[in-house]
């Protein structure tokens, strides 16, 4: 175990300190979007074919990715930056579905100097598991490594590879640049600063009460466990993490560090951060608490105890990185989480990346209200529905639409009051219904006008329903999937004598709807 730390009575620290920093929120707005694609099962030799071309040796000496399709229509590609022997920039395109461009959505500086520690982490941290597996399979504790760096203005990319019940699987998660929701600032970057990177890991054990409090109190050189320090210790089973405690007891503190063994037997600092013994006693007690009432609730009744998580977070950030000890309790197993992360290494930033769509917006987006008179009909407390078809950009373009857009119509006409986006409410009866024989709308708005039959009152109403394109529903008079339908977006509103509207058809019922 690593920084449990749980002993009281230090005197206060004699070491001045700043003023503690404000606590306050992010004041302006902010957009950015992303993607995350995993590959879920792959070996420990084709996750280091991966990285080395991203963030390793191959990447710096010009034979990184170049249009890696790492999803269909989305490319990789890993470049040398000119300016820096020690960094690359790696760039991710997609190609949009409805034109087929490709668009820029990712582009950030990376170093081999952190990329090079993540490998040979990755590697090791496989390498153990795959012993240990091949001793008894099943047997190996999770966890998980991550890479990150990111750039205010190229966005951010997270590079995790996960081992979790005998799998290795590898995530990219990346957001492209954030940028300013400020009125003229829109697609420009919201933040300035330099561009950084880090490396973090999560691993995770299985432990008794008993266990957690021997090494939560014994094992820092203040009780009669002096001799017992972690100096060096294995984090079994994740022996390639090593942790040494030091003690620092006249300032309250014990200091925290963490190295990786590589395989080839180098020591890699990892992570570092001062932890004090008056919170590691809050957190022992915490888990305590929590550790006791699973207990009780198992004891009670098996699988009854609710779940609880005990979080004890210290760093340092600009000397040693962060870490993490996390008490977790799930239907009476009681487990210790490390989640360390590196100190923060800057890079040289890349050009800001603006999003690349284009939105026509028009000068005038006021909807014109047509009064009675513009219709070339007269106010009135009732009046006739007259109905033209239509279908959504979203029908027309869909990769399932099965066919010409031209078939038979059913639709109900309910008061807007008795309808919400799921459908009619529960008793809910329809004020008029309407069937047409066949509609063709296949290459834009029908040509032909459709008369509602009988007079309704002025109000606002929701008309639902469907095009049977497929030729199935003569009888039952439903929709099956792939329909065009209705939904209930907006209204109809009856306030003359003669009411013209447009029906569209919005999307495509989908399967189990």
């Amino acid at each position: 175990m690593a920084a449990l730390l749980g002993v009281v009575g230090c005197g206060p620290s004699s070491v001045p300190v700043e003023a503690p920093a404000e606590l306050r929120p992010r004041s302006e707005p902010i957009e950015y979007v992303g993607l995350t694609f995993t590959r879920p099962s792959m070996s420990a030799d084709e996750v280091r074919a991966f990285l080395d071309p991203l963030i390793g040796t191959a990447a710096i000496e010009g034979r990184g990715h170049a249009d890696l399709e790492v999803q269909p229509g989305v490319f990789l590609t890993v470049v040398p930056d000119a300016r820096t022997p020690e960094q690359v920039v790696v760039r991710m395109e997609m190609q949009t579905v409805r034109t087929a461009e490709r668009r820029t959505v990712l582009s950030v500086p990376a170093s081999n100097t952190y990329g090079a520690v993540f490998i040979d982490t990755v590697q090791v941290a496989l390498a153990r598991a795959a012993v240990i597996e091949a001793e008894r399979a099943g047997s190996m504790e999770p966890f998980f490594l991550e890479y990150r760096t990111q750039s205010p203005n190229g966005g951010d990319l997270n590079v995790t590879v996960r081992f979790e019940v005998g799998r290795i699987s590898l995530t990219l998660r990346t957001n492209a640049a954030r940028t300013s929701l400020q009125p003229g600032h829109v697609n420009q970057a919201a933040f300035a600063g330099r561009p950084f990177e880090t490396l973090a890991g999560t691993v995770w054990f299985s432990l008794s009460r008993d266990e957690f409090s021997f090494f939560s109190t014994r094992a820092y050189g203040v009780t009669s466990g002096a001799a017992q320090n972690f100096r060096d210790f294995q984090l079994l089973p994740h022996d390639w993490l090593r942790i040494t405690v030091t003690p620092k007891l006249s300032d309250a503190l014990a200091d925290v560090a963490f190295e990786v063994v590589t395989t080839d037997g180098r020591r890699i600092p990892f992570a570092r951060a001062p932890a004090s013994y008056v919170l590691g006693e809050q957190f022992q007690q915490s888990v305590y608490r929590m550790v006791d009432n699973m207990l009780a609730q198992e004891a009670a009744a098996v699988g009854s105890s609710a779940p609880f998580e005990v979080p004890y977070y210290y760093d340092d950030p600009e000397g040693g990185g962060v870490v993490q000890v996390i008490a977790t309790g799930v239907q009476g197993t009681f487990r210790i989480a490390y989640a360390v992360e590196s100190p923060v290494r800057f890079l040289q930033d890349v050009e800001f990346l603006p999003y690349q769509g284009r939105v026509t917006i028009p000068d005038d987006v006021t909807p014109r209200v047509e009064t009675c008179e513009d219709r070339g009909s007269t106010s009135a407390l009732r009046g006739r529905l007259t109905l033209r078809f239509d279908a959504s950009a979203t029908v027309r373009e869909s990769p399932s639409l099965a066919g010409p857009i031209r078939g038979p119509v059913w639709l109900s006409v309910y008061r807007a009051a008795d309808v919400t986006i799921a459908g009619p409410r529960d008793g809910a009866e329809p004020m008029a219904s309407f069937e047409a024989a066949d509609v063709d709308i296949a290459s834009g708005l029908s040509a032909t006008s459709y008369a509602v039959d009988g007079e309704l009152p002025a109000g606002e109403y929701q008309i639902l329903g469907f095009i049977d394109i497929d030729g199935n529903s003569p009888t039952t008079g439903d929709p099956d999937p792939g329909d065009p339908v209705t939904l209930p977006i907006g209204g109809y509103k009856i306030e003359c004598v003669d009411n013209p509207v447009t029906v569209e058809f919005a999307l495509l019922l989908p399967e189990g709807r």
